[in-house]
C-alpha cells in the first residue's frame, strides 16, 4: 500500500462539499462513435493505471492508497449535456468517473452530424494534468483498435507500477537546499505577509454545490497560435511569460471593469497566480498516471497590473528566471512537509477555507501529440470513424478562487479554457475575463 504523498494529502484534505477538489476533461466527437466499446477502452487503461482504481484508508495519522475491484463509473445521457458530475467521496470510491451524452440518432441525419461529448472527472489527489493527458491518448489508441474488431495490445506503453514510489520526489538536494536557503526565505516571506485576495468579493455558499462545473472557453486559428508562438521567441520569452503578463493585465482591467459592483476594502489588494509544474524527468517516462507536480507562485499589487504591460513582462519574466535559477519549484512541497511535522499537521493550516491564490494558470502544452492515429487534414484526430473536434481541460476552483484558467494546444491551435465559481461570478463576468485574457496575450488592448 502507497501512502499518500505530502501534495496528494494536500489535494485529500482541501476537498471540500462546497468546491469538491476535482478537474475535468471534456471531450467532444463528432460522427459515428461507440460509446460502449469507448467504455470498454477506459476500463482496461484504468487497469493499468493503480491510482485510478484505489481510495483511501486510514491508519492512525497514516494516509494510504488502497487498490479495490470495483465496476468503473459511468453514467450516460441523450442530447448536448453531460448528466451533473456528483462528488467523489475518495474514502469510498476511487478518484475517477466518466459521464456521457450523446445526441439521439435520427433518420435521415448524416452520421458525421452525429455528436458524442465526454466528460471525465478526476480527483486531484489521483493524478495532474499531464498524467490525465496521457491517460487519455491511451484510451483513444487503444478505443481505436478495439472499433475495428481487433484486441489490443496490453499495456503498450509499459506502465511500471512500482514508479509511483518516486512520484512524490521532487529532487530537492541538500546542497540545492542551503544553496538556496535565503532565497527560500524570501519565497516565504512573499507567501506570508502578502495574503491573495480575491478578484470579487467572496461569500460563503451552501454546503453541497451542485453547481459547480461551470466553464467557457475560446479557441484561435492555427495561423493565429504559430504568429504568436514565433512572436515569443521574437521577444526572448516564452509562452508561459506571455501568459503570466495576459492573465496579470487582464486581472487589472476586469477589476476596473466591474469595480463599481464590488465593495473595496483594500485599494491596493495582492494578486496571486498559482501556476502548476510538471517535476518529470527521464525516470519517469514509463509512470502511471499520478501526481508528479509542484505549484509556483507569483504576486503583484492591483496598481502593477494596471502598468505598462511591457513593463509587467519584463516583471514576470525575469520573475521566472529567478524561480528555476534558485530552484523555487521546491517550495510548496517543502513548506507542507515542515508544516506537517508540526502538531496538528497539515490539516490543522487548512481546517478553515481562505483564499490561497486569486487564480490559477495551468498550460498544459500540446496535447496529444504523438498518438500513432491518423489525422484529418486540419491536424484533428480520427478515431475510427469519428473525429475529436475540441478537448478541454478544467483544473479545481477553491473558495476565493473565482477563476482556474487552462491553455492547451491541440492540432496546433492553442485554446483557453476558463472554469469559473458561479456562486461568485455570473456568465457575463467569466466571458468577459476569458476574452481580456485572450486579447492580451494576442498583444491587443481591451478597454
Amino acid at each position: 500500500m502507497l501512502p499518500l504523498t505530502i501534495f496528494e494529502k494536500y489535494m485529500f484534505l482541501d476537498d471540500r462539499a462546497e468546491y469538491p477538489m476535482d478537474s475535468f476533461r471534456r471531450l467532444l466527437f463528432s460522427g459515428p462513435f461507440n460509446t460502449d466499446v469507448f467504455v470498454q477502452s477506459l476500463a482496461a487503461v484504468v487497469r493499468w493505471n493503480p491510482m485510478f482504481r484505489s481510495i483511501v484508508k486510514q491508519k492512525g495519522q497514516q494516509l494510504y492508497w488502497q487498490e479495490i475491484d470495483t465496476p468503473l463509473f459511468v453514467k450516460r445521457s441523450t442530447g448536448n449535456s453531460c448528466p451533473v458530475p456528483e462528488r467523489i467521496q475518495l474514502r469510498n470510491e476511487p478518484g475517477f468517473k466518466v459521464y456521457i451524452a450523446q445526441d439521439d440518432a435520427v433518420s435521415g441525419d448524416p452520421p458525421h452530424d452525429r455528436q458524442t461529448q465526454v466528460l471525465l472527472q478526476f480527483h486531484h489527489s489521483v493524478s495532474d494534468g499531464i498524467g490525465e493527458m496521457e491517460f487519455i491518448g491511451d484510451v483513444l489508441t487503444d478505443y481505436a483498435v478495439r472499433i475495428t474488431g481487433q484486441t489490443p495490445a496490453e499495456n503498450p506503453r509499459q506502465l511500471d507500477p512500482e514508479l509511483l514510489k518516486i512520484r512524490g520526489q521532487s529532487g530537492l538536494t541538500m546542497k540545492s537546499y542551503f544553496r538556496y536557503f535565503f532565497d527560500t526565505i524570501f519565497t516565504t516571506r512573499q507567501i506570508l505577509l502578502g495574503m491573495p485576495s480575491p478578484l470579487a468579493p467572496c461569500r460563503r455558499v451552501p454546503e453541497v454545490l451542485t453547481d459547480y462545473y461551470a466553464f467557457c472557453s475560446h479557441e484561435i486559428s492555427s495561423e493565429e497560435t504559430a504568429a504568436y508562438f514565433a512572436a515569443a521567441k521574437a521577444k526572448g520569452v516564452t509562452v508561459n511569460d506571455l501568459l503570466l503578463c495576459g492573465l496579470f493585465t487582464a486581472m487589472g482591467s476586469w477589476r476596473q471593469r466591474w469595480a463599481d459592483s464590488l465593495p473595496e476594502k483594500n485599494r491596493n489588494p495582492n494578486f496571486r497566480a498559482a501556476v502548476p509544474m510538471n517535476l518529470r524527468t527521464g525516470r519517469h517516462k514509463q509512470i502511471p498516471a499520478s501526481n508528479t507536480v509542484t505549484m509556483l507562485f507569483l504576486d503583484r499589487r492591483y496598481r502593477q497590473c494596471l502598468e505598462d504591460k511591457e513593463k509587467v513582462l519584463r516583471g514576470v519574466r525575469r520573475e521566472m528566471e529567478w524561480i528555476k535559477r534558485t530552484e523555487q519549484k521546491h517550495y510548496l512541497l517543502t513548506t507542507m512537509q515542515m508544516r506537517d511535522r508540526l502538531p496538528g499537521g497539515l490539516a490543522m493550516s487548512l481546517r478553515y477555507p481562505q483564499c490561497r491564490s486569486t487564480v490559477v494558470l495551468s498550460n498544459l502544452g500540446q496535447v496529444l501529440g504523438g498518438l500513432p492515429l491518423p489525422r484529418r487534414e486540419d491536424g484533428k484526430l480520427r478515431i475510427g470513424e469519428s473525429v475529436l473536434e475540441e478537448i478541454d481541460a478544467n483544473p479545481p476552483i477553491r473558495y476565493g478562487t473565482l477563476f482556474s484558467f487552462s491553455v492547451l494546444t491541440y492540432a496546433g491551435r492553442l485554446r483557453f479554457v476558463l472554469r469559473y465559481d458561479s456562486q461568485n461570478v455570473t456568465a457575463e463576468q467569466a466571458n468577459d475575463f476569458l476574452y481580456r485574457n485572450v486579447r492580451q496575450f494576442a498583444g491587443r488592448d481591451f478597454s
